[in-house]
């Protein structure tokens, strides 16, 4: 039996082939976020980034975690985006978010947490997501995401309160030209996916002190406001899957512990996890 994997975001969607020998194969597609492509680009995309690299190797069955795949309709989309693509595949899509929860506790209750292109949080019982957030999204929540800190990083440059060492770094990296910016933000598609890209800036200057404030804040503002949202927060272990959790985890831990809660696990890429989980049920 060969098994599709996929763990997908608003940026890119990462996809492993698994069977019961072990061999593993993986691939890259452009992100799968159905609220943000149209039937067509999510079939074309799948297609070009999947199907041509499997070939004709049988799939029979397709596990997708993905950023958007939380409501019904939008579901539907994807799966027959799939469908079209693998046809004899029997096809079962679940929440990026329920995939951080089984790559950050397996089979244990907890409160696990993404922090990508976007952000969000649930109580995980251990099988299932037992509460859930409102999902605000890009332009109403996302704190602590890559897109919140990629508005707080252009905002600080042409505003002029980020230091002249940053700005300068930003301008020999990136197209800072404000009219293209704003066309990119309110006339193109994809603009949290656009914006997300400035957060690279907090990658590269991890150690700067205007970088870790400006974390530190994305931080308490997603703990205040969605941990804070469950009472569990303060009493279940809290997992993080993303990188920018990763970079900053020393940072994150302080976070929340300032605030009576702990952090159990970060996991850069869940994808491992949610391998490990599928092989074991495999055999």
């Amino acid at each position: 039996m060969n098994i599709l994997i996929a763990d997908s975001g608003s940026t890119k969607t990462e996809w492993v082939l698994i069977n019961k020998s072990g061999e593993q194969k993986f691939c890259t597609s452009d992100g799968l976020n159905p609220y943000f492509r149209t039937f067509g680009q999510l079939s074309e995309a799948i297609r070009e980034g999947v199907k041509k690299q499997l070939g004709e190797t049988r799939i029979d069955e397709i596990y997708f975690y993905g950023s958007g795949s939380g409501n019904e309709s939008r579901k539907a989309i994807l799966a027959n985006a799939i469908r079209e693509n693998f046809k004899e595949a029997d096809i079962f899509i679940e929440s990026d978010l329920l995939g951080a929860a089984i790559a950050c506790f397996g089979e244990t209750k907890g409160v696990a947490c993404i922090l990508g292109t976007g952000s969000n949080a649930c109580v995980f019982d251990g099988v299932k997501i037992e509460k859930g957030i409102p999902s605000l999204g890009f332009v109403l929540g996302d704190e602590g995401s890559g897109g919140y800190f990629g508005k707080r990083i252009l905002n600080g440059y042409y505003y002029k309160t980020m230091p002249s060492d940053l700005r300068k770094a930003l301008e020999e990296t990136s197209d800072m030209n404000l009219e293209g910016i704003l066309h990119k933000v309110y006339e193109e598609p994809q603009a949290n996916r656009f914006v997300a890209s400035y957060s690279r800036i907090i990658g590269t200057y991890k150690e700067h002190p205007y970088i870790q404030q400006m974390v530190k804040k994305g931080f308490e503002a997603f703990a205040d406001k969605q941990l804070a949202y469950f009472e569990e927060s303060k009493t279940l272990g809290i997992g993080f899957v993303g990188s920018i959790a990763s970079v900053y985890q020393i940072i994150l831990e302080e976070v929340l512990k300032e605030r009576g809660m702990t952090l159990s696990v970060v996991i850069r890429k869940p994808l491992e996890r949610l391998v490990e989980n599928h092989l074991k049920k495999l055999n």
